[in-house]
């Protein structure tokens, strides 16, 4: 959303807990408020968790015209109720518009009952066929944040039969939510179509991590999962599609194994729709339309994954052309990380798990060659101590810009519970005395938010586009 590494924004390693009272701060300026600014109809469906302790922070105040989903990190799929690493369950799920807050406080519990997936579905073919019948002539840019894949596991059982042969049943559920998710795909895929908007569509398929085993993903054959510095946790796949991409015929259907980061896809969006990317904050991202459209070099040679600020510890990951370290700044973690193994559990495929054990770790420390090893299975601290201290040094140097993440400078709120309000949902507590919620003015006040001029120039050549930008992002 803003092109930066988490380690700037303060919003990582670790997610926005339920109960703690932040969100991203106002100086950050996200993906549709720079297209806003140049005549596009903005719309997000489905997950927003960058904050809510304050509706302020809520996307319909970052740039999104409208706002249908939910808050928290993760939720039971069919009554709406997240616990989110909290001891406490509530309602969260929503909808309103821009210059609305007190209607997006409100939970909209007529959807208890109805199967997340199809409800955000529904909410995005809706918005499509409105849009094509109303607002044509304008470009538009739909955030389409699927709760699918993301556990709980859970799915209506037609998904099932097919995939009755596996074993495993936490995998057989998964495996139909894959199934549910690209049918959902699909229809509104159709709805575009329909609705007049295909021919100048770019979509953009994406997931935020690499998948996690207590939730029956598998990444073989890389090593590590989700919440880990391995390349099975930071490795993702993504697809462009559309006759608005124009994609060169020397890419169409083949794969590009470029170096790519997540915070790439703001400055690649705003190339896409002609938009200047230069931003008030900067960026970390660059721009990888050319090498997606038309197949050359990736630009970017360097990958910051996890990085702590500057605080006695080493803890995290960087990737430099070819190389990658990592970096575990306690001898538990490093014991803990050496046990992840490159293995599928029982019961997923015909046949022996694989397994390949994890190198140890040398004084707390991994560096492999990606390229000629992506299993990482032969750490070359001890026999490239040249290349080991140009990466340490290197890392040291860009932590020197690090900043805290700010959940570690927040302590849970009692008073953001569930049953402190009337509707016994997740919603903003900014108001309530003795909060230890960072309200937005906090922010503002502090450190102004930046305003983008960038965009004017080049708002005849956008509106002329009348492009519709879909970027879904799955969840894992």
């Amino acid at each position: 959303m803003t092109g930066r590494y988490p380690a700037h924004t303060g919003i990582g390693p670790m997610v926005i807990n339920l109960q703690k009272g932040y969100g991203l701060p106002p100086k950050e300026v996200i993906i549709p408020k720079r297209l806003k600014e140049v005549g596009y109809t903005t719309h997000i469906v489905g997950k927003w968790h960058l904050g809510f302790c304050d509706a302020r922070y809520f996307p319909t105040n970052r740039g999104f015209d409208t706002w249908f989903g939910y808050a928290s990190g993760m939720q039971d799929y069919w009554t709406h109720f997240s616990d989110d690493y909290s001891p406490t369950k509530g309602y969260d799920f929503r909808s309103g518009k821009a210059g609305s807050d007190a209607e997006l406080v409100l939970p909209e519990s007529k959807y208890n009952g109805t199967y997340g997936l199809y409800a955000h579905i529904s909410e995005a073919v809706r918005v499509i066929k409105d849009h094509g019948a109303n607002h044509a002539n304008t470009p538009m840019f739909m955030y389409l944040a699927l709760q699918s894949v993301h556990d709980p596991l859970q799915v209506p059982d037609k998904y099932l039969p097919e995939y009755m042969d596996i074993k495993n049943t936490s995998r057989r559920i998964y495996s139909g939510m894959v199934t549910a998710m690209d049918e959902g795909i699909g229809n509104v895929t159709k709805a575009l179509k329909d609705a007049g908007l295909w021919d100048k569509t770019v979509l953009i398929f994406a997931s935020d991590n690499g998948g996690p085993w207590q939730a029956s993903a598998n990444n073989y054959p890389l090593r590590g999962q989700k919440f880990q510095n391995w390349e099975g946790g930071v490795r993702a796949i993504s697809f462009v599609t559309g006759p608005g991409a124009e994609l060169s015929s020397t890419v169409v259907g083949k794969s590009l194994n470029n170096l790519m980061h997540v915070t790439d896809w703001l400055p690649t969006i705003m190339d896409l729709a002609g938009v200047d990317s230069e931003a008030p904050n900067k960026l970390d991202g660059v721009s990888q339309w050319n090498a997606i459209s038309k197949g050359s070099s990736s630009p970017r040679t360097r990958i910051i994954h996890n990085m702590s600020p500057v605080n006695g510890t080493l803890h995290g990951a960087l990737r430099d052309g070819d190389w990658k370290l990592i970096l575990q700044s306690n001898v538990a973690g490093s014991q803990a990380a050496e046990k992840t193994p490159i293995g599928l559990p029982a019961g997923w495929i015909i046949g022996a798990p694989l397994v390949a054990s994890c190198p140890p770790a040398i004084t707390g420390a991994w560096l492999f060659n990606i390229a000629n090893d992506p299993t990482e299975s032969t750490n070359l601290v001890s026999s490239n101590p040249t290349k080991y201290q140009e990466m340490l040094s290197l890392f040291q140097q860009l932590q020197a810009d690090a900043v805290p993440d700010l959940n570690s400078l927040h302590a849970l709120d009692p008073l953001s519970l569930p049953s402190n309000n009337q509707y016994n949902a997740w919603v903003p507590w900014n108001d309530k005395a003795g909060t230890t919620c960072t309200a937005w003015d906090e922010y503002v006040s502090s450190d102004e938010e930046g305003s983008s001029d960038g965009g004017a120039a080049a708002t005849a050549s956008v509106l002329a586009l009348t492009a519709t930008v879909v970027l879904t992002q799955i969840a894992l």
